[in-house]
């Protein structure tokens, strides 16, 4: 047992950061730096265009790629304790990034276990285990967290989380600025929508009514010189 997790906070540490020793900035989380385009993040994790998302349009485009970690056959090596990983994008510029790891990878590791791990790339946190606030965790985080470490600068916040329930560890990378503008754009887009909804549906229905017209005198084109009393 005491192997196996000794196995397990190794790969942690391996996969999490190239450079143990040496603290990197928080904007980026392996080859993922905030602020890239959303066509540099498809090249780099190896997604494809349709698994980009767009959930608004205006007042700024909203755009999510979910991204799963490749299948790694048994007896390959050490696997990525990565889950998946999803980027959020607000008018072509990441602005937060979400990394969900694998439960099975996780088993048996503390909060201090991650935290170290993590620490080896971005320092020593700013905070440890309390209650999330407001904003600081994202809309698609577990449901009922405790934020584990965070650390943060001007511009820049990154938390470490974990379920309460499913004892599941996240990691979120925040642009501040980026986030703020992201958020401030869907709670705007929701309101349009809402205002927008009744035109919309009026629109569709006279869409369907015109379009059952069409097919409607399609069909008397086609059956009327064939009928036959």
């Amino acid at each position: 047992m005491t192997s196996v997790r000794i196995l397990t906070i190794a790969s942690v540490a391996v996969v999490v950061g190239a450079h143990p020793l040496v603290a990197q900035e928080l904007s980026r989380y392996r080859a993922y730096a905030l602020e890239s385009s959303v066509a540099s993040v498809v090249t780099t994790s190896g997604a494809r265009e349709s698994d980009v998302s767009t959930t608004h349009q205006r007042p700024a485009k909203i755009q999510v790629i979910k991204w799963r970690t490749p299948y790694l056959p048994s007896g390959g090596g050490l696997a990525d304790p990565v889950r998946d990983v999803q980027f959020g994008f607000c008018d072509d510029q990441l602005y937060q990034i979400v990394v969900t790891y694998d439960q099975s990878r996780t088993e048996g590791l503390t909060n201090d276990d991650v935290t170290e791990s993590l620490s080896a790339t971005y320092g020593l946190p700013l905070l440890l285990t309390t209650r999330p606030s407001p904003g600081v965790v994202p809309a698609n985080a577990l449901i009922d967290t405790t934020v584990v470490a965070r650390w943060e600068d001007e511009a820049t916040m990154v938390i470490l989380i974990r379920g309460t329930n499913v004892p599941q560890y996240q990691l979120v990378l925040t642009s501040k600025t980026l986030s703020a503008r992201a958020r401030a754009a869907v709670k705007e887009a929701i309101q349009l929508d809402r205002q927008e909804a009744p035109q919309r549906e009026l629109d569709r229905q006279e869409k369907q009514v015109a379009d059952a017209g069409v097919a409607s005198q399609r069909a008397r084109v086609v059956n009327k010189p064939a009928f036959r009393p």
